[in-house]
């Protein structure tokens, strides 16, 4: 996962995923994305939606028991609980040895 991440990271660009021979520009709009998506699954003979992903991640997550906040914080859902929200401040390097226990 980290060389896929690396080999695309582009200090210059603020998306990890991008299209540099787009005819409409670089970024990865999510229609562009869903397409690529659907003919991968074509060709494999599979039937799943991006947002399936989504789905295994966060059930590998919960099973290598990633802290419930930390969690939260790499899939971009909203946290309620104000001291977690407002007051606790976690590092990339927290966030890393998280994803790290799958």
């Amino acid at each position: 996962m980290y060389d896929l991440v690396k080999n695309r990271f582009d200090i210059n660009n603020e998306y990890l995923f991008n299209d540099e021979f787009g005819q409409q520009g670089t970024t990865m709009t999510y229609d562009k994305y869903r397409h690529r998506f659907d003919k991968v699954m074509k060709r494999l003979k599979m039937i799943h939606s991006p947002h399936e992903t989504r789905h295994t991640f966060i059930t590998l997550a919960k099973n290598a028991n990633i802290d419930e906040y930390k969690l939260k914080l790499i899939v971009g859902h909203a946290i309620q609980d104000i001291t977690e929200k407002v007051y606790t401040h976690r590092s990339i390097e927290e966030l890393k040895e998280e994803i790290n226990k799958i």
